[in-house]
């Protein structure tokens, strides 16, 4: 099976280390990340980066995903909408 593709698809976790929700997260987009071909980074939201978008974002809850620039999920998506929201 080969992997889809999204053109210039950038997706950033916003998560935190005391956040009981967050390594679900986390594992969520790493496997869907090897399902499908998209730019992923994770982004603790207490170190300076992290600050910075949550001040851009105006996030206020962890886990936040954010993709392409826009806030897509607040919490854990259903993989059928995070596929969706890639297209």
């Amino acid at each position: 099976m080969s992997r889809g593709a999204f053109i210039m698809v950038k997706v950033t976790l916003i998560h935190a280390s005391w956040c009981t929700v967050c390594p679900s997260a986390r594992r969520f987009w790493k496997d869907l990340k090897s399902e499908y071909d998209f730019e992923y980074e994770e982004v603790d939201v207490e170190t300076p980066q992290g600050q910075v978008l949550k001040d851009k974002y105006g996030i206020v809850g962890v886990p936040t995903t954010i993709i392409d620039g826009k806030v897509a999920f607040t919490g854990l998506p259903k993989k059928a909408d995070a596929i969706a929201s890639m297209i």
